[in-house]
């Protein structure tokens, strides 16, 4: 619970789920424990203090997720804090049983089929939306991609929850128009599952990171606008529904490359990130951006940023094999000494390439060691020639 002091600033209070204080973060950001508490490690709290800088759900959002979740069952807040994981799993499956109906069902109007829909819709508590009004770059919108009217929403939901469903991986699609019509998505077709041949890369919001991602379900886009465009969803943080859209390598498709798309549990991208996905960048495809992201993976470095990973040599920091094995080969205590005031470190990166090139068979290791062995062999025979001087 947020707090406020006397003086106006605020501070926060953390609650078991028998309501009783468990610890309260003051003003200067320190967490002091109540006393029932006063031995117990509480550094989860700080994890859940980080929701809001993870662009999660703050705590206040928290509690008006729960407040929803507890009037979709019928059931209250409190109720729900004290049910096990079975009880409630047991509950929504109860409220989640209507699944939607987007056949051509003669018995049924258009008008009673819209209901049933919307009434099967406002049941289902596993579900995620996204506002197609929203930009994917600086000029098009994600209803322009699809070929929707403008003002409709695509809706996320388990697969089981539609009637007659011929996906089959874990999620499905819905497209929910602006009268409040809902339709199949036939323009999303299915090409991969959990644990499909695709590596699917998303940059967040920000582009402050970019990861390769474990989808549930991918769809490729039949659209008016753009070729080799796909959506992705997966399971987040805190069982939330993550969606992504992006391009498809185009000559293989096994390669994606998406932007974190905004839901309620997730902000709008930021201009770089819109700018990144311009159509008419050109250069900066998926094929370079899987290029630049794999010479960061051979080198073990799995913390990238959009920077780093956009297939522009000119943006960031790419990690240059040659240089790295460099940085390597002249670290090393026992050989760097001996040839460090003998070969630049652009000279030691010339002759692993030549090394490359002389033994394509060999892996990143063994060159390094190569490399290693003849310079140092040179370097030892060279400062042997000057002390005969």
């Amino acid at each position: 619970m947020i707090d406020t002091t006397p003086d106006g600033s605020l501070f926060i209070k953390y609650y078991d789920e028998n309501q009783d204080l468990i610890a309260a973060r003051g003003t200067d950001g320190e967490l002091y424990p109540s006393e029932a508490y006063m031995n117990d490690d509480l550094g989860f709290l700080s994890e859940i203090n980080e929701l809001d800088i993870e662009q999660g759900l703050s705590l206040n959002e928290l509690d008006d997720e729960l407040t929803k979740v507890a009037k979709a069952l019928g059931i209250s807040k409190s109720d729900i804090l004290s049910m096990s994981e079975v009880e409630l799993d047991k509950i929504i499956e109860e409220k989640d049983s209507i699944g939607l109906d987007l056949s051509n069902n003669n018995s049924l109007s258009d008008e009673e089929k819209s209901k049933q829909n919307e009434a099967a819709l406002n049941n289902l508590t596993a579900k995620q939306e996204i506002d197609l009004s929203r930009k994917i770059d600086n000029k098009i919108t994600l209803a322009d991609v699809l070929g929707v009217p403008s003002g409709s929403k695509l809706i996320v939901v388990d697969s089981t929850k539609i009637q007659d469903n011929e996906n089959t991986t874990r999620f499905s699609c819905v497209i929910k128009t602006p009268d409040g019509e809902v339709q199949s998505a036939d323009m999303l077709n299915q090409v991969g599952g959990k644990d499909s041949d695709k590596n699917v890369y998303e940059t967040n919001r920000d582009g402050s990171v970019v990861e390769k991602q474990n989808v549930q379900s991918s769809f490729a886009i039949d659209s008016p606008l753009i070729k080799n465009s796909i959506l992705t969803i997966r399971i987040g943080q805190m069982g939330t529904v993550e969606v992504g859209y992006g391009q498809m390598d185009r000559t293989s498709h096994n390669d994606a490359f998406t932007q974190r798309l905004e839901t309620r549990e997730r902000y709008p991208v930021t201009k770089r990130v819109r700018d990144e996905f311009n159509q008419n960048k050109g250069l900066d495809n998926v094929s370079n951006k899987m290029d630049e992201i794999k010479k960061h993976e051979e080198h073990g470095c799995n913390n990238m940023t959009l920077a780093e990973a956009d297939g522009n040599p000119n943006t960031g920091h790419m990690h240059s094999i040659s240089e790295n094995a460099a940085e390597i080969i002249l670290s090393d205590e026992n050989v760097g000494r001996i040839i460090d005031d003998v070969y630049t470190p652009n000279e030691v990166a010339e002759r692993f390439e030549h090394m490359q090139e002389k033994y394509p068979d060999k892996d990143f290791d063994e060159l390094v060691e190569i490399t290693k062995n003849e310079l140092s062999s040179e370097a030892e025979h060279m400062h042997g020639m000057d002390r005969t001087h």
